[in-house]
């Protein structure tokens, strides 16, 4: 599960990790000074989309990006600095370890760094301070104790996949902050964190998800119906970025997180949904599809067919959603699209 940028950071104020002072909100606000406003979606590149944007007109600025379909901001004072790093700890495949990663070069283009430093730090030791040592020395900065500490414990107590500040600013005044978070969950240890979820109004999503290589986004009902997606998928010259069988009964909010997981993996353009509505009701469907529109800003295919279908493929169709009876039709224009 992934974590809107706004609830990063509020784990890392739990753990110390300083962050800059700012309000989450839905509407238009009055702010004095400069600020920067940051769409609040769970996708990346949000900078380079024009979805983050330093001003001194914040009211308008959120107007404008509501009207690019943005329901969510966060509202931050600017930082002037002079430098960004990176930093994040995430789990080493080789060593089942976590990983301290570092960088010099931090900020949006960060995936082009050539200056990377990896220190494994087992979870029988944890952080020590010869670690701590080693970090600052590596990026020439002080005052990385609580960062390190609070980034490790946070992926350690939340059973985290990542947990990432990009970027780490050095202020002009000597401070070091969080400029930004990202922060993923495990599906599979979401059960131990339940409070958690029940704090950030997040549901677990109990479903079958595989990821893949490609870049069209699957979603089904039933793992024969979802692999057949995947095969006609296939068969049209696409490839499937996952598998995710959303299983029976499905409802409004199962569906809308099942799409907000498909729908943030950068690697995927497009999302085919395919249900068969027999205990899963086709409203419930289409009315998830629709929330999770608001946030994922990809093109989605989709076919239903069964209880209340009707109903659901007119909710759809009024909010300009691609509605297929046909699902060789559906795949195709997916494809091809």
């Amino acid at each position: 599960m992934k974590l809107y940028e706004y609830e990063g950071k509020s784990l890392f104020k739990r753990v110390g990790i300083p962050v800059p002072n700012g309000v989450v909100t839905s509407e238009p606000i009055r702010w004095q000074g400069k600020a920067v406003v940051k769409s609040q979606l769970l996708e990346g590149a949000r900078g380079k989309r024009g979805l983050v944007r330093v001003t001194e007109d914040v009211y308008n600025t959120i107007l404008e990006l509501k009207k690019l379909g943005v329901e969510k901001f966060l509202v931050e004072e600017f930082i002037p600095h002079e430098k960004e790093f990176y930093a994040s700890v995430l789990l080493d495949r080789e060593t089942a370890e976590p990983m301290l990663v570092l960088s010099r070069e931090g900020g949006i283009d960060v995936e082009q760094a050539k200056d990377v430093k990896k220190m494994i730090i087992p979870l029988e030791r944890g952080v020590r301070s010869y670690d701590i040592v080693e970090a600052e020395k590596y990026l020439g900065v002080k005052g990385l104790g609580q960062i390190i500490q609070g980034l490790y414990k946070l992926f350690v107590d939340y059973d985290a996949e990542l947990v990432e500040i990009n970027p780490l600013a050095l202020t002009n005044d000597g401070r070091i902050l969080a400029l930004d978070s990202k922060v993923i969950l495990e599906d599979n240890a979401l059960y131990r964190h339940e409070d958690l979820l029940k704090e950030l109004g997040r549901q677990e999503v109990r479903d079958s998800y595989v990821e893949l290589e490609g870049d069209i986004g699957i979603i089904g009902n039933g793992a024969g119906l979802t692999m057949a997606s995947m095969d006609l998928v296939k068969l049209n010259g696409g490839n499937p970025a996952n598998f995710l069988d959303v299983g029976g009964g499905a409802n409004r909010e199962h569906v809308k997180e099942s799409v907000l997981k498909v729908g943030s993996n950068p690697r995927v353009k497009k999302i085919v949904i395919n249900i068969y509505g027999g205990i899963t009701r086709c409203d419930e469907v289409a009315l998830g599809i629709i929330d999770a529109l608001k946030e994922v800003k990809k093109p989605i295919f989709v076919r239903l067919l069964g209880t209340n279908e009707e109903l659901g493929k007119k909710i759809l169709r009024e909010n300009g959603v691609n509605v297929y009876d046909d699902v060789l039709k559906m795949i195709g224009d997916a494809v091809r699209s």
